[in-house]
């Protein structure tokens, strides 16, 4: 159940720091704000009850996300050597 078995741990072209320490992106981990707009993506806006209800739902079905401080871009870099409960063999 290590990152290098796994079908989320992603090429690293981006980072040139992750990629010198042998680190890559974690790609079964989403951003925050991408799970909570596909949770509610169907639902009224004006149903905020029922649109905060789906989103909270989603955060715990994910059982992880990542966040930054502007939500724009947030990526989890793990080792080679990292393993989580989101495993999933290559």
């Amino acid at each position: 159940m290590r990152c290098d078995q796994c079908k989320h741990w992603l090429s690293n072209d981006e980072d040139w720091t992750a990629k010198a320490v042998g680190f890559r992106p974690c790609g079964g981990v989403m951003a925050r704000w991408k799970i909570e707009d596909d949770a509610s993506k169907d639902i009224s806006l004006t149903d905020m009850e029922k649109r905060r209800a789906s989103e909270r739902e989603a955060l715990r079905a994910a059982r992880a996300y990542v966040q930054d401080g502007s939500e724009y871009r947030a990526v989890l870099f793990t080792g080679p050597d990292f393993f989580c409960a989101l495993f999933t063999p290559k």
